[in-house]
């Protein structure tokens, strides 16, 4: 089960599929995680990978020559990946050959986030941005459409959700190191000025208080903060709502709005749903003051910004966030700014507002 979960929270990344790609691979491990892997491997290729069972310090293959005919060694462990690397890592250098040992996540994954080529190792010593800073925000509050403005300007970093379900589910289960994943980004995923750009949705980001590495090393290695509200929280939980039964949370153009339409016709304004309404507008609200409580004791002024006022004026606000981290406006700044990214306005929204709202002042006069 937490094997599966694991994965699964991996894929929202591609990272099999891209995985896949690369071939001839020797695959050392855990059995579990090793059979999960060749399965999804064999449904997506002509798999030419290898894969080797081991426990303790049995040797890797009979043969020197099994080895060399592969293009990297990957430690696969969800238990104590650190461990096993070490081990295998000591048994190649016995064997005095030039094949890089690779870590499934810990060197693997962190590339492909990174966009680096896979199947290289990742360097301890990581170079600083010129500055970092991060977006903090709740559920459906606009953050993807202010990324994207962000990144039109080409000055602003490349901010996105770096640090969300998978890495939460490596870092509760497999020790994995999410602060080594944000050293590396600030290194790769930065604009030609230097800057660093990263966002952070509260439900996600406060899981990472169960993990190890400590959890205020997050806000250490982040020079500034902005903190994106949506002022009317009612619609913003409508938003959730309905992102979660269509399945469908952003539309880029046009490409999936005759889908969205279709799958909002099928849902049904009954009170289930208000309720479901209700519970999401309560948690925004509660995640929004333990945003704001996170952020003051651990001493962050960040700049408020609020969602309706980027409808109202993108090129100012994203004016004021600039003018925030002190990142000068480049020149074709004017023209650039702009996003891909649709709103996605409804009938079916307004009337559950609309239902909701006339529910809440029944029940008052009740």
């Amino acid at each position: 089960m937490k094997l599966n979960r694991i994965f699964q929270a991996v894929e929202e990344t591609r990272f099999l599929k891209q995985l896949s790609l690369q071939d001839r691979l020797f695959l050392v491990g855990e059995a579990a995680p090793l059979e999960y892997i060749q399965g999804f491997f064999e449904r997506c290729q002509n798999d030419r990978n290898y894969y080797r069972v081991v426990s303790g310090n049995e040797p890797l293959a009979r043969d020197i020559q099994d080895l060399k005919s592969y293009r990297a060694i990957v430690v696969v462990s969800v238990e104590d990946e650190a461990a096993l690397w070490s081990k295998v890592k000591q048994q190649v250098a016995s064997l005095d050959i030039d094949l890089p040992v690779l870590r499934l996540f810990g060197d693997i994954f962190i590339n492909l986030l990174c966009q680096k080529p896979l199947l290289e190792s990742i360097s301890d010593r990581t170079t600083k941005p010129n500055l970092a800073y991060a977006i903090v925000t709740t559920p459906r509050s606009g953050s993807t459409y202010l990324c994207d403005l962000l990144c039109s300007t080409n000055v602003a970093g490349y901010p996105s959700e770096h640090l969300r379900l998978a890495a939460q589910e490596l870092a509760l289960y497999c020790n994995f190191d999410y602060l080594k994943l944000l050293d590396n980004l600030m290194e790769y995923r930065i604009t030609d000025n230097g800057v660093f750009g990263t966002k952070f949705i509260s439900h996600f980001l406060f899981e990472f208080r169960k993990t190890k590495p400590n959890f205020r090393q997050i806000f250490r290695s982040l020079d500034k903060f902005v903190l994106l509200i949506r002022q009317d929280k009612l619609a913003q939980a409508v938003s959730l709502e309905l992102a979660q039964k269509t399945e469908i949370w952003h539309l880029n153009g046009n490409s999936k709005n005759t889908e969205y339409q279709s799958k909002l016709a099928e849902v049904e304004i009954d009170d289930s749903l208000l309720d479901n309404v209700e519970q999401k507008y309560n948690f925004i609200c509660e995640q929004e003051a333990h945003l704001k409580k996170v952020l003051a004791n651990n001493k962050i002024e960040p700049l408020e910004v609020l969602y309706e006022d980027i409808l109202e004026d993108a090129r100012a606000q994203v004016t004021r966030i600039l003018e925030f981290l002190e990142i000068a406006n480049p020149e074709a700044y004017v023209t650039q700014i702009n996003s891909g990214i649709k709103k996605m306005p409804s009938n079916i929204s307004l009337e559950i507002m609309d239902r909701y709202q006339k529910r809440k002042s029944t029940a008052c006069e009740t």
